[in-house]
């Protein structure tokens, strides 16, 4: 059994979902409660935000590098970002170390191509939403993206960071994102949707709509616990 580094914080509900998250992974297999050693480095998502919406993305791949350098000198044999956002620089953060990370985007790459589509919907964060980063590697592929219009997007992206990042799960912004989801659905004759944000499920349900539904925090969490058992 490996033990896992994970960076969170960011935001600290995503991160309290992935401890339960891995943790449950290992109930099946390990009832004896020989749950697998974990280091958790958080951040501070004020001052990371910050840095985002500065445009300083080589500064957040260097401190997340730098913590997942303490977590390996804590003797953590691979590690992962509890986030979506931050895998803008996953490429970077991973050639600045040697512990081995777990990507949520390739991860989630592969969910969506198992279940044999060629086009999906793509809902996140704004820097998520408008980056490069998932487009590039479904591109590569063979799965086209395509994510709400740009007032939706703005929409999406408030009501996550001054409601939900803070727990808050309003039933009228519940309604204004199925409403978004709905008409991403319509407009794009879609089969599918990857909700790329791990704080979405709070007010987001695979039960709400009729497509395959990617929430890539429980794909990545699948992997890393498969990872870990290895």
């Amino acid at each position: 059994m490996k033990k896992i580094a994970l960076v969170g914080g960011l935001g600290p509900e995503g991160t309290l979902d992935y401890y339960r998250g891995i943790i449950d992974g290992f109930k099946a297999d390990y009832n004896e409660l020989g749950y697998p050693e974990m280091v958790i480095e958080s951040l501070n998502l004020k001052a990371m935000l910050a840095l985002a919406e500065a445009g300083d993305w080589d500064e957040i791949s260097r401190i997340i590098a730098m913590k997942f350098e303490a977590a390996r000198h804590a003797g953590a044999d691979f590690g992962a970002i509890a986030a979506n956002t931050p895998h803008k620089v996953f490429a970077s953060i991973q050639a600045a170390g040697s512990l081995p990370l777990i990507s949520i985007v390739t991860a989630t790459c592969d969910a969506v191509r198992e279940r044999g589509l060629r086009k999906a919907g793509l809902l996140g964060t704004g820097f998520t939403m408008q980056s490069g980063f998932y487009f590039d590697e479904f591109s590569d592929a063979g799965i086209e993206l395509v994510v709400p219009a740009q007032r939706d997007r703005e929409y999406m992206h408030e009501k996550l960071f001054t409601e939900i990042e803070h727990g808050i799960a309003k039933p009228e912004t519940r309604q204004g994102f199925l409403e978004i989801v709905e008409r991403l659905i319509r407009d794009n004759g879609l089969r599918g949707v990857v909700s790329a944000c791990t704080e979405f499920p709070l007010v987001m349900q695979p039960t709400d709509f009729s497509v395959d539904w990617f929430d890539t925090a429980a794909i990545h969490i699948a992997r890393i616990v498969d990872y870990a058992k290895t």
